[in-house]
């Protein structure tokens, strides 16, 4: 893959048309959007059945594995921020079931679709070589690859931004009242599917402020979008619990997370398994000559009244979600995640590529022996398939995945065989791969995710007469330096086998008689 993408990013990027024409043998503008959405999704697809299932996208089964009734109680108390994207996942799984690919093909096929429409971002505001260097830089873009491959809604809120955008400029040129309609539908959608979207709309009005294009029209709105998802804005941040796990850092900190994680690695599945450090180098790389392209490119529409558009709403489109998000985690609560802002990643890449037109004029106008674009396209694209290596488990797979567990005990359980769970999120596991636990009874469920309205179930305390006579007990707890309270079973004269210990998992094997 990292041959090929180099070849290709040499080939596409050499023969980039010029401004308004189409160069020879040069990608056709015809077919460049549908070409590089085909290429985005094949990007994100490729691999996206290796990795285990990791506990937000087990949330996502939980939440779809049930009647409608059924996740409608459960959003009045928890995951209301995502209740649109499980109402679809709860249908697209009635029909393709939840195995890996069945559940990431969605993201797969947004993340796609976000780069198509991309090239036609920066074709309607900026050039055709300018929207086919942006595609192709999405396509395989960390973040983007990564939204791509998880069974969340991270990737459909990038491919929302895109059509939000493409339908402001519209409303822009037009200022006709289906438009500005159909811009605030948009916009409502956006956050029906993740509230941090409505951070995505202030980006747009800041840039009509910026530009004094349709002030007024824009500013009405955005405000009457903001008007139709109050009432779930409200609904949604009165669950606080539900980000509560997320640290709790400085402005320093959150700024070096985003550095490395907002757009140039991705993301971890949480296991405590870093990546090694020469893929860390590849990031840092990355990040360099993305920076410095971005750099370029915003210098160039400087003095180009053409691109100002363009380079106003991809710098606010990138800025003010950031910014707004570090802000909020800084003085309120702690909410920054880098793939939250996901959406932001298209204008990202919109940057890059104004970037790389502008090494393209530079080659051209200065007849360089050594040109500065391929050389510069093949470190980006083959920079940016490097961390794609880990963030799809091709090297490096942590050896406690909610798979690897599952295999475990599918693979030793005697009979009969029982488990206990010290938290009820130890459940993910039996939730993702249900069948590896078909003959394990569970001792510590008290009720089921779906009749409890959460999504993990809850548990009741194992007392000792449980546990006598039981066979092969396995019992599941939490790793690193917490150590379970496991008294019980010796109160019930179990014999403890093999412990398993990780930084994030305890795994022990126990025979009551």
């Amino acid at each position: 893959m990292l041959t090929g993408g180099l070849v290709i990013s040499r080939q596409i990027f050499r023969d980039l048309p010029r401004r308004g024409r189409q160069s020879s043998g040069s990608l056709n503008p015809k077919i460049a959007p549908a070409s590089i959405a085909v290429l985005g999704f094949l990007v994100a697809f490729t691999g996206s059945w290796i990795p285990s299932f990791w506990n937000d996208e087990i949330a996502t089964i939980s939440a779809a594995d049930r009647s409608p009734a059924e996740l409608w109680t459960l959003l009045q108390s928890v995951d209301a921020v995502h209740g649109a994207y499980y109402f679809f996942m709860h249908l697209w799984t009635s029909v393709f079931g939840t195995s890996e690919v069945a559940l990431r093909v969605p993201s797969a096929m947004a993340a796609g679709l976000a780069c198509g429409g991309t090239v036609l971002i920066g074709r309607r505001v900026g050039s055709n070589a300018i929207g086919i260097a942006a595609g192709l830089v999405l396509a395989v873009l960390p973040r983007m690859v990564w939204a791509g491959t998880e069974a969340r809604q991270y990737a459909v809120s990038a491919l929302i931004a895109v059509c939000l955008t493409l339908l402001l400029v519209r409303a822009w040129e037009s200022n006709r009242v289906l438009d500005w309609v159909l811009y605030g539908a948009c916009a409502s959608l956006g956050v029906f599917v993740f509230m941090f979207f409505a951070l995505a709309i202030v980006a747009h009005a800041v840039a009509a402020l910026v530009l004094r294009r349709r002030v007024l029209a824009t500013l009405l709105t955005s405000g009457i979008a903001a008007a139709v998802v109050l009432p779930f804005l409200l609904a949604a941040m009165k669950q606080t619990a539900q980000v509560a796990w997320i640290q709790d850092r400085s402005l320093i900190q959150n700024l070096t997370v985003a550095a490395v994680k907002q757009y140039f690695y991705g993301d971890d599945r949480p296991t405590g398994n870093l990546p090694p450090q020469w893929v860390l180098a590849v990031v840092v790389v990355l990040a360099i000559t993305q920076l410095a392209l971005i750099a370029v490119g915003v210098a160039y529409a400087a003095r180009s009244a053409d691109l100002r558009t363009l380079a106003v709403v991809c710098l606010s489109g990138v800025v003010i979600p950031m910014g707004g998000l570090l802000v909020i985690s800084v003085l309120a609560q702690p909410v920054y995640v880098a793939r939250y802002l996901t959406f932001t990643a298209p204008a990202f890449a919109l940057l890059v590529g104004l970037g790389l037109e502008r090494l393209r004029q530079l080659d051209k106008l200065r007849q360089r022996r050594i040109r500065l674009l391929p050389i510069t396209a093949a470190v980006v694209i083959g920079a940016s398939l490097v961390p794609q290596a880990t963030l799809k488990s091709f090297i490096n797979e942590p050896g406690d995945t909610e798979r690897h567990i599952a295999a475990i005990i599918a693979a030793e359980s005697g009979h009969p065989a029982s488990v206990v769970y010290q938290r009820p999120e130890q459940r993910d596991a039996a939730l993702a791969y249900p069948e590896a636990f078909a003959d394990v009874r569970d001792l510590s469920l008290d009720s089921t995710p779906a009749a409890s309205g959460t999504l993990w179930g809850t548990n009741v305390p194992v007392s000792r007469q449980q546990l006598v006579g039981r066979g092969q007990v396995w019992f599941v707890g939490a790793g690193g330096d917490d150590h379970a309270d496991l008294s019980v079973f010796a109160a019930a004269g179990c014999k403890e086998g093999e412990r398993r210990l990780s930084e994030r998992l305890l795994l022990v094997s126990y025979k009551c008689p």
